[in-house]
C-alpha cells in the first residue's frame, strides 16, 4: 500500500452517508486494532456536527468521552442535537452509536472568525526534523533486534498516513521512568485538501496517537510491557488558528500527573514558524494487572 493510498483510506472516513436531517453513518471499513480507534470516531463526530451547520462557523472546542470500545465489524449511527445556533457562536453535541449504545459522545463549539487581543507560548526549541530518525526506522530496528518480522507486529510496525520523527527516543525493549514529556516531529505523507473541515478533522484523527505515552513514559510502561492495559477516557482539544497541515509541525506532549489507574497528558501543536496552532488534552486507563 503506497502512502498516498494510506491517507486517501484517512480521508475516506469522514466520508459519512445522511440518513435523516440530524442523523448520520458510516458503513465502511473501521480503522484500529481489535477496537475503533478513537482519532476516527472524534473525526467523524465533528464532520457529522459540521453537515448541520450553514453558517460560516468553524470548531474552536472540542470535548468528548470514550464510552464503549467500538466494534470494528459494524457500522456507526451518529445523531447531532442542534444546542444552539447564535450569531458569533453554535453549539452542537454528537453521540457514536453502535447496537443501539452510546460508544462516544461529544459536545463541539464553533465560532465565526473575529479579531481580538493575542498572546501565544513560545514553541519549545528541539532539534530540526532533519536530524532525527523517523518511527519507522526506530521500529524496524526494534523488530530487528527482537529476531521478529514485519508480520508478527503488524499494528507495531504499520505504515501511516503520517511520519512521525520523535525527538527523544523511546526504549521499546527495557522501558523506563522518563521525564513526562514527549516532542515529536509530523507531517502528512501525501497532499491535504486545503478545506478547513477536512484539515481540523484530519489533525483531531492524529491528535490521538501517542498523546497518552508521556503519561506511560513516566512511569515506565509501554503497550509492549507485560498485562498492561491503556485506553482513551476522554479527549478535548481547541483549534486556535486555521490550519494549513502541509509541510512538519510539532506535536509537544507533557503529562503533570498518573495515578489512581489514569494518567493524564496535554499537547500543544505548533506550526514550524512556531505558531500554537491547537491544543488538547486526553486522560486514559493505565492499568498493570498482576500475573
Amino acid at each position: 500500500m503506497t502512502d498516498k493510498t494510506i491517507l486517501d483510506r484517512s480521508l475516506g472516513l469522514f466520508n459519512l452517508e445522511k440518513v435523516d436531517r440530524d442523523i448520520f453513518s458510516w458503513t465502511g471499513k473501521n480503522v484500529g486494532y481489535k477496537r475503533i480507534f478513537g482519532g476516527q470516531v472524534m473525526a467523524q463526530t465533528l464532520i457529522a456536527a459540521y453537515k448541520t451547520i450553514d453558517v460560516e462557523h468553524y470548531a474552536h472546542s472540542f470535548h468528548s468521552y470514550f464510552l464503549r470500545p467500538g466494534n470494528m465489524d459494524k457500522s456507526i449511527t451518529f445523531t447531532v442535537d442542534r444546542i444552539r445556533d447564535g450569531k458569533s457562536f453554535t453549539t452542537r453535541t454528537v453521540k457514536a452509536i453502535q447496537d443501539g449504545e452510546a460508544i462516544f459522545n461529544c459536545s463541539i463549539s464553533f465560532q465565526k472568525r473575529e479579531k481580538g487581543l493575542e498572546h501565544q507560548i513560545e514553541m519549545p526549541k528541539v532539534p530540526e526534523p532533519e536530524t532525527l530518525k523517523n518511527e519507522q526506522q526506530i521500529k524496524e530496528e526494534v523488530l530487528e533486534k527482537l529476531n521478529m518480522k514485519k508480520e508478527d507486529m503488524p499494528m507495531f510496525i504499520r505504515q501511516r498516513e503520517i511520519e512521525m520523527r520523535p525527538v527523544e527516543e523511546e526504549n521499546y525493549l527495557n522501558p523506563k521512568r522518563l521525564p513526562p514529556y514527549k516532542n515529536t516531529w509530523i507531517r502528512t505523507e501525501g497532499k491535504l485538501p486545503k478545506d478547513q473541515i477536512i484539515q481540523q478533522a484530519f489533525l483531531l484523527y492524529i491528535s490521538d496517537m501517542g498523546l497518552l505515552a508521556a503519561a506511560n513514559n513516566s512511569v515506565g510502561v509501554n503497550f509492549l510491557t507485560k498485562n498492561f492495559q491503556n485506553a482513551s477516557l476522554d479527549h478535548a482539544m481547541w483549534f486556535h488558528r486555521k490550519l494549513d497541515l502541509d509541510g512538519w509541525f510539532l506535536y509537544t506532549i507533557d503529562s503533570p500527573i498518573t495515578r489512581n489507574a489514569r494518567g493524564f497528558s496535554r499537547g500543544s501543536i505548533f506550526s514550524r514558524d512556531g505558531k500554537l496552532i491547537a491544543s488538547c488534552t486526553q486522560e486514559g486507563l493505565i492499568r498493570l494487572w498482576k500475573n
